[in-house]
């Protein structure tokens, strides 16, 4: 570099940390462990998931992690289950809060794309490039049915059952084929007593919630339930620039169900739909190389404003992100803005902004064949549509502008039978399909300052998913207590994408050469099939009702797909991983302690890793196979009631990972000609090493009703989030700025400190409340983008996370619980 990297020393970054996996009460005594055999239900029913506090003990949680009800202290594998009562005490209010109340899981957000997008991990196995054409590898399921896109990762979380979070690999027991795990939503049935239930809430920065439940027994069979919420808030940052506020939030949600139970058979009719919007991220500049700029014509000028704009402490809940910058001639100097069309000249004037349009449809059958035998079909249709514009450097200063836009409609079908053979042997078969089409598109604008002609480029392709898979998993009684399961599963991927990529905007002809075919303008088909097994073999031994041990071996894959951006033609393959796993859940002092422990092991090979690079003078990014990883960890939780009224929980997890030397090799240009860099020594992106959650609830009865006392800490560690490596032949310069990036693209570790005290009536059933997030006022970081060199684009922004903030709500319930 010419000159030094200008850049500001930043307050600690990152995503949000975990709590405890069991919480408050709905009376049940504490029962004795079931032997491990019972025989799959289709689970008709929903189940307690919260730690039931009894005789000052702790209760059962009941979970489907595995397609069937069963204790949580009884099933063989990972698992974090959240009841209703601890998802409110928790304030976990989407997908994003559930990162501090589960070890082993980071969920970040924003980045150069829409603010609906989330960025999952589970004991590291991530997907940093979410869209349309690549599939995550950590699936979400709502009450069964497989949600493709995490568009819709942000969507809110109203009148939930439990929400269970699986880690490891799925694949023979779930409709879908993940490396990482699962988020298995769960949400409430109708019953059949009137239940009514209003809320509402308010809070700083203008925040106000209103929402309700009505369940409703229409015949001793039939039974409906609604639920409806409206969410507002103002901005958590201001943009100076635009002089308005930013990183504000509006959403409106509604899901409806109808359930009938017959002799022998039950079906559930369910609808939902979610719509989120807001008017930008709250980003900001963190550094940049000024020698990128002066290189540029009239990049001399921009540098003393940039530095005006480079993050401080003061600064950090502000931003300057403008929109794009209008082309006012084509390079012969003709004026040429007025011949685009109208849809075009459109987006030119656009502000920043996002919006996520979610819903669908869903028909879940249940039937008794007899003889401990049932079908289970689940029917659904999903749609989902995420827009946004960002101004991705977050100065006045036109470096990177980008719209995009991810939209997928989905149908999918699953049967399960489920069975007993004898008093040994059960089992749930299984198969899945899935037909979605989408789209996929990203117009951006680089370097707008430049004089005309200013264009945008346009990344826009048509994409079709079609998955099918078979799966079964069998449950062998050996001895009494000692149990052998075994599960296989395989899939088979057509991946279709079809790109219209355009160098300009709404002009067919400028299409790279790279993209048409012979005889079409601008349309490129891609079409590729994978099939791939998935698998799993364990054993199980309930030593008494209070001790449980388990040990398992798995293997699944991720689905290969297509690049769909500028230059970025070439398909990558399914990623494979296997691990093994041991686990033992324990309780102790007469049902006063809980202790859950879990070691793995895991290997994986052609992970899947994003890359950047530039593309005629376009900045891109692509997915490759970037070699093999090795990931290993062990993972914590506890729950105790110590006293009367008391209970603490706490989880930990420790991971650690690497990949495999010599599998991760990039080819760089250096002097002009190309070099083999071996990346292999890199960080593992978005694994953090350390994690952990301690909260409490005291519960203090008075003859009016009970106050309700919640305080948690979740703590993350530092994450890596675009690591790169330099050739050894390349300049000191070259490898000085590496180093730069390498050490501003690391989100650095923080805790954030949560509380909520409520006083709940007994009669009229009435919960008034108080409530805080991140008390201490931490400012962090929860995603960073990082380009000091690779996409030519010179800098490294950041998104914030949340300010302190707090407010009072209250809750009025009528029959029902």
């Amino acid at each position: 570099m010419s000159q030094a990297l200008a850049q500001q020393s930043s307050p600690p970054t990152n995503p949000v940390p975990p709590a405890p996996a069991t919480v408050t009460p709905t009376p049940t005594a504490p029962t004795p462990a079931a032997p491990a055999t019972t025989a799959p239900t289709p689970a008709t029913t929903a189940a307690p998931a919260d730690a039931a506090v009894q005789n000052n003990g702790l209760g059962d949680i009941i979970v489907t992690a595995r397609r069937q009800s069963e204790r949580l202290q009884s099933t063989p594998v990972a698992v974090t289950a959240l009841g209703s009562e601890s998802l409110q005490q928790t304030q976990v209010q989407d997908a994003v809060d559930l990162q501090r109340v589960t070890p082993s899981l980071s969920i970040q957000t924003g980045g150069p794309s829409v603010s609906g997008l989330v960025f999952l991990s589970i004991r590291g196995q991530n997907n940093q490039n979410p869209g349309t054409a690549n599939d995550p590898t950590v699936a979400t399921y709502l009450d069964g049915v497989y949600i493709p896109r995490p568009s819709q990762g942000q969507t809110d979380f109203n009148d939930l059952e439990r929400i269970e979070v699986l880690r490891g690999p799925q694949g023979t027991l779930f409709g879908r084929n993940t490396t990482g795990g699962a988020l298995n939503v769960l949400t409430a049935q109708p019953t059949y007593r009137f239940e009514l239930l209003a809320k509402a809430e308010a809070g700083n920065y203008d925040y106000k919630s209103i929402g309700g439940t009505v369940n409703v027994p229409l015949t001793d069979a039939l039974a409906f339930r609604v639920t409806g919420a409206f969410r507002d808030r103002g901005g958590y940052a201001h943009n100076d620039a635009l002089d308005r506020d930013t990183d504000d939030s509006r959403s409106y949600f509604a899901r409806a169900k109808l359930r009938y139970e017959g002799a022998g058979f039950d079906i559930t009719l369910s609808g939902d739909y979610n719509r989120l919007t807001d008017h930008g991220q709250k980003i900001a500049l963190v550094a940049f190389d000024p020698a990128v700029f002066t290189a540029l014509p009239g990049g001399a000028a921009v540098v003393p404003i940039l530095n005006q704009y480079i993050q401080t402490k003061n600064s950090w809940y502000t931003t300057n992100g403008t929109s794009f910058v209008l082309p006012t001639v084509n390079a012969a100097g003709t004026a040429i803005f007025n011949t685009l069309p109208a849809d075009v000249q459109q987006l030119y004037s656009e502000k920043p902004q996002n919006k996520v349009i979610a819903y669908g449809f869903a028909a879940t059958a249940n039937v008794e064949l007899g003889n401990d035998f049932a079908i289970k079909s689940i029917t659904a249709y999903r749609y989902s549509d995420s827009t946004g514009l960002i101004d991705t450097d977050g100065t006045p200063v036109p470096l990177l502008t980008t719209r995009s836009g991810y939209g997928s409609k989905q149908f999918s079908e699953e049967l399960q039978l489920t069975g007993k053979v004898g008093d040994r042997f059960n089992f749930i078969l299984g198969g899945y399909y899935g037909n979605e089409d989408g789209y996929e598109s990203s117009v951006s604008q680089t370097f707008g300052f430049i004089p005309a002609p200013r264009f945008i480029t346009e990344n826009f392709s048509d994409v079709k998913n079609v998955t099918k898979g078979v799966f079964g998993q069998g449950y062998y009684k050996l001895l009494e207590g000692l149990r052998l399961a075994g599960g296989l599963r395989w899939t088979w991927d057509n991946r279709d994408v079809v790109l219209h990529n355009k160098m300009r905007l709404g002009d067919p002809s400028t299409c790279s050469v790279a993209m048409k075919d012979p005889g079409s303008i601008c349309d490129q088909t891609q079409k590729a099939t994978f099939n791939y097994p998935a698998w799993t073999l364990g054993i199980d031994y309930q030593a008494s009702p209070t001790a449980f041990f388990y040990a398992k071996t798995s293997g699944a894959a991720k689905s290969g797909g297509w690049n769909v951006r500028a230059g970025s033609l070439p398909a990558f393959s399914p990623e494979k991983l296997k691990d093994v796993e041991a686990g033992a859940k324990l309780d102790w002092l007469d049902h006063r302690l809980r202790t859950n422990a879990t070691f793995f092991y895991s290997w994986t090979k052609g992970v899947q890793r994003q890359l950047g690079a530039l593309f005629n003078g376009q900045p891109t990014q692509y997915l490759i196979n970037a070699g093999n990883t090795r990931i290993y960890g062990a993972e914590f939780e506890i729950t105790a009631v110590p006293w009367k009224g008391m209970e603490v929980a706490g989880n930990l997890s420790l991971l650690r990972g690497h990949y495999q030397d010599g599998t991760f090799i990039e080819t760089q240009i250096v002097n002009g000609l190309p070099v083999q860099v071996d990346r292999s020594g890199e960080p593992l992106p978005q694994l953090p090493r350390q994690q952990f959650t301690i909260s409490a609830t005291q519960r203090v009865p008075a003859s009016f009703g009970t106050f309700n006392i919640h305080a948690d800490y979740s703590y993350i560690s530092s994450q890596m989030i675009t690591p790169v490596t330099a050739a050894p032949s390349a300049s000191a310069a070259t490898k000085a700025m590496f180093a730069t990036q390498n050490a501003l693209t690391r989100v650095a570790g923080y805790g954030l400190l949560n509380g909520r005290i409520g006083l709940q009536l007994e009669d009229p059933a009435v919960e008034v409340y108080v409530f805080g997030r991140n008390l201490t006022g931490k400012k962090y970081t929860s995603r960073v983008f990082a380009d000091l060199y690779t996409q030519g684009l010179g800098f490294i922004q950041r998104t914030v996370g949340d300010p302190f903030t707090f407010g009072a709500g209250v809750t009025y319930r009528f029959g029902g619980r």
